[in-house]
Formats: structure tokens, sequence, C-alpha cells
């Protein structure tokens, strides 16, 4: 992370506590102001955030509302740290020797294969529904009948409304937001490189960490309601399919760093939903959507590469 000196100040000592900046940094001195919320970083005074480690850079070419940076600053502090590492991605139910061996395994989650992928953020939870409206400004089709409020999940989201949101977000924060790749959606689901090497993201019992079509009795449920996974993670199984930025095709088999499929028409969801059985919310379950339509049963979280 760059080295950035935060100065508190008073909008009517701007000027003379910029002189004073100036003249004390010949002297190698810092000057301390009294309030505000601006960093000094080189030579210039933006305004910054540092939230869990990272910097937002507040768009100041936007007029951007208290109640937005209020949700973005939640939104930031819980967006988990992801170090980077190497795991088998997929399941494959014909061989009980070999790595994955799930007997639910369906065709698509093979061949198992190696993954190498470097540190990255991802979500706690899914966007939900106060995050979407505050954030864009509107709101989706979201029924009372299958779950309305603040902190519920945002559904009937397509790939196309995901992008919209995120590239909203990363023009008001100057951060690179973006949808997980599928890879890191399953490194994480699994716990990266905490896995206990559980069936469902978190628990071998569906029940503890999983909404799904057994439990969620005809509705959505607010996010963080059932026990996170390894990384603190919520909701990772069940709930909502979620978006992942690469289009849908079959595994290779080789050795990948960092990959991201984008030569298909449709594109990957993972995680199941409250609407599907519990085998499809296993954390190598896979299934695919295209990318403007929009479903009951589909939503997303946020993802961002490692900020230095």
């Amino acid at each position: 992370m760059k080295r950035v000196k935060r100065y508190w100040y008073k909008k009517k000592w701007v000027a003379l506590f910029f002189t004073m900046g100036l003249l004390l940094s010949f002297c190698g001195k810092d000057p301390v102001f009294e309030q505000g919320d601006y960093l000094y970083e080189h030579d210039d005074f933006s305004k910054v955030d540092d939230i869990n480690g990272i910097l937002i850079h507040w768009a100041d070419t936007m007029d951007i509302s208290d109640e937005q940076k209020t949700v973005v600053r939640n939104l930031v502090a819980n967006l988990v740290r992801v170090e980077g590492g190497s795991f088998q991605m997929g399941a494959q139910r014909t061989n009980p020797q070999a790595d994955n061996y799930d007997t639910e395994a369906r065709d698509n989650e093979n061949p198992v294969h190696e993954v190498t992928l470097s540190n990255y953020y991802i979500g706690k939870f899914e966007i939900t529904q106060r995050e979407w409206r505050t954030i864009m400004g509107d709101e989706l089709d979201w029924p009372e009948q299958y779950g309305r409020g603040d902190d519920f999940p945002a559904y009937n989201v397509s790939r196309t409304d995901a992008l919209r949101f995120m590239e909203k977000l990363s023009a008001m924060t100057r951060l690179p937001f973006r949808l997980p790749t599928e890879a890191q959606w399953e490194f994480a689901a699994r716990g990266g490189n905490r896995s206990l090497h559980l069936c469902y993201s978190g628990s071998n019992d569906v029940d503890e960490v999983a909404w799904h079509k057994e439990n969620a009795n005809g509705t959505l449920h607010p996010v963080g309601g059932k026990l996170p996974n390894e990384l603190g993670l919520h909701d990772m199984s069940g709930s909502l399919w979620e978006w992942c930025l690469d289009t849908y095709g079959p595994y290779p088999s080789t050795l990948q760093t960092n990959p991201v499929a984008n030569s298909g028409s449709q594109f990957v969801l993972r995680g199941g939903a409250w609407t599907y059985f519990p085998t499809y919310c296993r954390v190598t379950c896979r299934d695919s959507f295209s990318g403007n339509d929009a479903s009951v049963s589909v939503g997303f979280r946020v993802a961002m590469e490692h900020h230095p």
C-alpha cells in the first residue's frame, strides 16, 4: 500500500494550513490539521477514506451522497482478503482414490484440475437490496412474496445489471471492483488456504450454511443468517446463484494460473439457490445463464484484485 499521510482540517483554514504544510515539508515535518477527512498523497490533496486497509478515492466529478458513502464504506469494510494459493478445482465421481471424489458430482464439474490464484478480495455477503438501491438509485423487481428489505439479497439481477453496478461503484471509489472469476469463487467458497475440504461452503451439513429448497419455506432470507465458512464468508452455498466473470464451458485438464474463460455465449453461475435442492449448494456445483436474463434465484457479490 502506498504510504499516505492523513491531515485533518477546517475548510476556512485550508489556504493557511496548505501554506504551513508547504513550509513544514521543507523542514521534513508533517502538518497536523484539526478535522476533516482528506489525505495528502504525493503533491495532491484528495478526498480519501482508509477502510479495511483499502483506500477509497472518492470521485470529485460525481455527486455522491452521504448515504451512498455510508453504504460504500460498509461494503468495503466487508471485503475479505483471500490469500492466493493452489487448489484442485472441480469434482469427480469415478475414482474414490483420486482428488475431489464426490458421488454427486456432475459431468460439468470435471476434469479436476490444479489452479493457482493470486491474492484478491471478495465480498463477505451477497449485494443487498439496500446497497443496490442506494448506489444505483433505483430498484429491481423484488416482490414481497420472495423477500423484500434492506438486508435481503438483491435478486432478479442480470449479469448486465451486475456489471452496471460494478461500473458505478468503481467510478465512485476509483477501485477496480468486478465479479469474481469462477476459480476465485470456488477457492473462496472452499475456505481458501484455510479449507477444511467440506462439501458445502463452511460445513458438511447443508442446513448450517445454506438456504435451499427444503428449508427456505418458499422465500429468500436476509444475508448472513447462516454460519460463515472458514474465511468468514456467508451464503456462498444457497441463498442465490451468483454471477461469475467467466463465460461457461468445459474445464481444461491442465494447470491454470488466474484463469478467466471468455469464449462462450453463456455465463457461469455458482452456489445454488433457495429454489434448488441441496446438491446444487455444493462448492463445486456450476450452472450457466444468459447474461441478459434475470431470475428470482440469481444475485451476485463483489470482488476486487488485491489492492496494494
